[in-house]
């Protein structure tokens, strides 16, 4: 089992699934596998595992469907310049779990379910997964618990052409402290810079050293 607390995972926001995991094999090398459909929320996915930890890349198939909540707005107005792709927020597993994080931040908990295309269910909670255009927000993640980590993303595969063995850190713009207090913890790869709030790289280990994406 994995030592908490653990960065679970990144999401990365795309218009064009076939688009983003095609820019991320050629230019890095990682392949990536279909996630399936978050239901009832408008947005579905590509999972990139990374041996431990993992990139999801989000888009939006049904507008009306995301219009209605936090997430599907983050991910429907997922800002794109000379890429098919952008950070846009992460996700944190911690020793207390979802349901004490959301008592402690009075975030609301909420329980997560997605078809895989085989048509198994993938579940499991959420906390803060909410308020992400307050103000100070842009450097802080939301958290997970999952229900059964035994078949958490990233334990399945993909034909990488690198050897991805894990999130390395995450490199960060904004208000550090404030940002530890809502983690709970300094003891993540958290990495500061300075510049508009949000995340601006992310480093992968690999078996011959670190990738970068930025």
């Amino acid at each position: 089992m994995s030592s908490l607390p653990r960065i679970d995972h990144i999401i990365i926001g795309a218009k064009d699934l076939k688009a983003a995991a095609d820019y991320f094999y050629e230019e890095y090398g990682l392949a990536s596998y279909v996630g399936g459909k978050h239901q009832g929320w408008g947005t579905e996915n590509i999972i990139v595992p990374l041996g431990e930890g993992y990139l999801e890349i989000a888009a939006v198939f049904d507008e009306e469907l995301a219009k209605k909540i936090d997430w599907g707005q983050l991910v429907l107005e997922t800002p794109l310049t000379g890429r098919p792709w952008a950070f846009l927020t992460y996700c944190v597993e911690t020793e207390e779990g979802a349901l004490k994080t959301s008592e402690r931040l009075g975030a609301m908990t909420k329980p997560m379910l997605r078809l895989r295309p085989d048509g198994s269910e993938l579940t499991w909670r959420v906390a803060a997964m909410s308020r992400f255009k307050e103000d100070g927000r842009a450097s802080k993640p939301f958290f997970i618990t999952w229900d059964d980590p035994s078949i958490r993303p990233d334990k399945l595969s993909a034909p990488h052409k690198v050897a991805p063995q894990g999130i390395q850190y995450i490199e960060l713009a904004g208000d550090k402290i404030a940002t530890e207090e809502w983690i709970g913890t300094d003891k993540l790869p958290l990495r500061w810079v300075e510049g508009p709030p949000g995340i601006k790289a992310v480093g992968i280990k690999t078996a011959t050293g670190t990738l970068e994406l930025c």
